[in-house]
């Protein structure tokens, strides 16, 4: 089985809206107050899939997913970003195929911003693509039914974006 992964660094700040696309040796550098543990945000439009790796980044795994439309879910992400000690946040960016974005990654860049205003941690985008399809063959692959994988699809697309990121980035575990 080969093993896609594409990867976007790009940092996100207060006062980015739509941000232009990062030249080649930006894209390279990560934040400097990026470190191990990091928890991942796969963002839908109705729900966000919650993931988190170990402060070695050996794995990564999906905890939980929240519902985008209860106005509090920036402080219940808050809540995890402290059980689990997180350090950084990488937030899935679904780009179309072609590599361009569209209205969903601009809604996904509205809801980090609004994640940003209540906290200071720094928060990057990871390029998407395909991350809910290999997560989807990852649950099939496992055995569950429709249902149980309906359940689990976020959270477990919210883990293949931040294998992927660490993937790209290996940097972070030294």
């Amino acid at each position: 089985m080969t093993t896609a992964f594409c990867s976007t660094i790009d940092p996100v700040t207060l006062d980015s809206g739509a941000e232009p696309p990062l030249s080649k040796s930006q894209a390279e550098k990560l934040p400097e107050k990026l470190q191990l543990p990091l928890l991942a945000l796969d963002i839908g439009m109705k729900r966000i899939g919650v993931a988190v790796c170990d402060r070695l980044a050996i794995s990564c795994r999906g905890v939980t997913f929240l519902h985008r439309n209860d106005k509090g879910w920036p402080g219940q992400m808050l809540k995890l970003i402290r059980e689990y000690g997180s350090r950084g946040i990488v937030a899935g960016l679904p780009k179309n195929m072609d590599g361009t974005e569209g209205v969903q990654a601009k809604d996904a860049r509205a809801a980090v911003r609004e994640l940003m205003l209540v906290t200071d941690l720094p928060v990057v985008f990871q390029d998407e693509r395909l991350s809910t399809w290999t997560a989807k063959e990852r649950l099939y692959a496992q055995g569950l039914n429709e249902k149980k994988v309906r359940e689990k699809i976020d959270q477990t697309a919210a883990a293949v974006i931040l294998e992927d990121f660490i993937f790209g980035h290996p940097e972070l575990k030294s």
